[in-house]
């Protein structure tokens, strides 16, 4: 991986090929590929190195297998000192590619690499693995009974895996290291357009830091574009995968879809969308009003609205008569004023303006009978809609803009919900406790108070509670193991 000078998005930069401790760098093979925001790298030919990607002996993951979970947490706590930023200058290019391919601002995306040290803290990573799989069951035969008196043992398994992992918030690649060791498996990752450098950079740190490991020797990491038939149809087979977890829109979930046969299993996180609830309270008094406001200005506004917990639709509990109205615009203020007040380290102006989005905000504007439109995409904006329907382009919005949706009756919320809908962020906490089961039966994985965030949980959580908790809904690491009985013919 070299760089001579920062990345613009005109510069090609060269990103390797990593196998099981190799470090594979472009050569007169190489293929060149564009990031979505127009960032240019190079890889070596994914088509030459196909096969030598996945594991086709399973035997070769004995090692892996034999090593005490206690030690694999050692080597990735002594992984994270040396991801930090300022030191590490595979992490350094890591990051001005995704700053030059992502869509990220440089304020934003500092702390998130900032953070990546602290992910892999011994503590943190053996709770995690244990409040799971547990760490029993990946070093031995856990009996089923009492003593002398079982027949039945149960043991976690690690796999080959294949991660086909997101690139809008980079702490993705870490997480998959994480997880791939920590469940024992030998790991392919399939790097991001928008973040084609973050895993590889990890991933050589650990070749670094113990090029023998059994960790270090079971994980690869490639760069090839998404729908290549030609590489895929060579790494997709049951005979050298067993779990492929996929992130990713509805397009390249339904392109995986396709590869999915008999002993792969997919685990998959997909596309999803975050909303937000207001009760009546934020409309009443002015320091509520700020409240409320700061706190949606944060579900919508963290990441730069980018990631799958980001907030798009507000739906706030008032009813359409013109008082009414009048109260709900004047909270859309309150909220735009909010996103121009978050700190550079929560939330920037995007670094580029949302064409699409901006044209059909403009067109809003001139129809102020069903709508109210405050700001823009350049720096924030928010749509408010005067009847209890979201505007059409919902999907659509980004850059810091929101919708405000009145409901008389705030309940019917759980009808505009579904297994789609990551993330819910409410105000005030009693509406919290009247929505969670409602929200909950209708599909949604996560409600928590409006502003809050697991990434950076409010005073008073201290950090053992958040160890081990689903994602969108499932426990990953306990479906990424495979699970095995051994039954013996006498209780022993």
């Amino acid at each position: 991986m070299t760089l001579t000078t920062p990345p613009t998005r005109n510069a090609t930069l060269d990103i390797p090929l990593i196998i099981r401790g190799r470090v594979i760098e472009p050569g007169p093979d190489a293929v060149e590929f564009g990031g979505r925001a127009g960032a240019r790298f190079r890889a070596p030919d994914p088509c030459r190195h196909a096969a030598d990607l996945v594991l086709a002996d399973a035997d070769a993951l004995r090692d892996l297998h034999d090593t005490p979970i206690d030690e694999i947490i050692d080597f990735l706590a002594a992984l994270g000192p040396r991801l930090a930023l300022d030191n590490n200058p595979l992490m350094r290019q890591a990051f001005e590619l995704c700053l030059a391919a992502g869509e990220l601002t440089e304020p934003v995306l500092r702390p998130v690499y900032e953070q990546l040290p602290a992910m892999f803290d011994r503590d943190r990573l053996s709770g995690q693995i244990d409040k799971t799989v547990g760490k029993a069951f990946l070093d031995g035969w856990v009996e089923r009974g009492r003593p002398g008196r079982s027949t039945m043992r149960m043991r976690a398994i690690g796999t080959r895996q294949m991660h086909v992992i997101a690139g809008n918030v980079p702490v993705v690649a870490a997480m998959t290291v994480q997880r791939a060791a920590l469940t024992k498996g030998d790991c392919l990752i399939k790097m991001p357009s928008n973040d084609p450098c973050t895993a590889a950079a990890i991933v050589r740190t650990m070749i670094d830091l113990d090029p023998g490991h059994p960790v270090t020797r079971h994980f690869a990491v490639a760069y090839w574009k998404g729908g290549d038939e030609e590489v895929e149809r060579r790494i997709y087979r049951p005979s050298r995968i067993e779990k492929l977890t996929a992130w990713g829109g509805m397009a390249s979930m339904t392109h995986i879809q396709k590869y999915l046969v008999p002993g792969i299993e997919l685990i998959s996180m997909n596309p999803k969308l975050s909303v937000s609830v207001v009760g009546h309270e934020a409309l009443q008094s002015p320091a509520a009003t700020r409240e409320a406001a700061v706190g949606v200005a944060l579900m919508a506004g963290r990441m730069n609205q980018t990631a799958c917990s980001s907030t798009r639709i507000v739906y706030v509990e008032c009813g359409t008569d013109e008082d009414d109205l009048t109260r709900l615009e004047a909270f859309g203020r309150a909220v735009h004023d909010a996103f121009l007040s978050l700190p550079p380290h929560e939330s920037t102006a995007p670094g580029r303006p949302n064409a699409a989005l901006e044209e059909e905000m403009r067109a809003l504007a001139l129809d102020d009978t069903f709508y109210r439109v405050i700001g823009d995409t350049a720096g924030a904006g928010v749509v408010v809609s005067r009847t209890d329907e979201p505007v059409e382009f919902a999907d659509m919005l980004s850059n810091r803009v929101v919708n405000l949706v009145p409901v008389a009756d705030i309940t019917r919320v759980r009808h505009w919900v579904s297994e789609a809908t990551q993330t819910v962020g409410v105000y005030p906490e009693r509406l919290r406790e009247r929505l969670r089961d409602p929200l909950a039966l209708h599909g949604v994985q996560r409600v928590l108070p409006a502003g809050a965030s697991l990434l950076a949980p409010s005073a008073g959580v201290d950090r053992e509670q958040t160890l081990g908790l689903p994602h969108d809904g499932t426990e990953p690491l306990r479906r990424m193991v495979r699970w095995v009985v051994d039954q013996s013919a006498q209780a022993v």
